[in-house]
């Protein structure tokens, strides 16, 4: 195995581990911060965006215009093997907050974290996919905008059984 983080090295790891770790941090979180998760969160999201920008254009990942974020959110999430049924909708014009664009997951591997978080009363907050679509809006805004401020907000879900809604708001 390699010693650096990238995409093309290709291992199998069952699923039911990726996901049991990604639950006990968020349970880790939410016991330690309480509400302040939410704040932990956007750390996380913008730190791991990053590298995860990184990789998607290490592994040949390229965004085409932003007109495309549309149909490149939705290749990435199936290129990875995320989720084959993701639902992107691009904002026509922005609010007095920024660009809002709404990504809704409506399958995904990491589904299992959403139903055991459920069930604990705890919210998914620290999802891979909320950290995913920021990366790939954050690759093409930063073509046009490099210095934009980019916010992603994971909403709660009533149940495990609705889609993993993500906003992301560009200022």
């Amino acid at each position: 195995m390699g010693e650096e983080l990238t995409l093309s090295e290709k291992i199998t790891i069952p699923s039911g581990l990726i996901n049991a770790v990604i639950a006990g941090y968020q349970i880790a979180l939410n016991k330690t911060l309480g509400k302040g998760a939410a704040a932990m969160t956007q750390l996380l999201i913008r730190d791991i965006g990053e590298v995860l920008e990184q990789l998607l254009e290490d592994s040949g990942f390229e965004l085409h215009e932003i007109t495309d974020l549309q149909s490149d959110i939705k290749k990435a999430f199936s290129m990875l093997g995320i989720s084959d049924d993701v639902e992107v909708e691009v904002p026509n014009n922005g609010t007095s907050q920024g660009d809002k664009y709404i990504i809704k997951i409506y399958d995904s591997v990491f589904k299992p974290v959403a139903r055991t978080l459920y069930k604990k009363g705890i919210n998914y907050t620290l999802s891979p996919e909320s950290f995913i679509a920021a990366a790939i809006v954050r690759m093409a805004i930063r073509k046009i905008k490099p210095d934009a401020q980019i916010r992603v907000k994971v909403l709660p879900q009533k149940t495990p059984d609705e889609p993993l809604v993500v906003e992301v708001i560009i200022r």
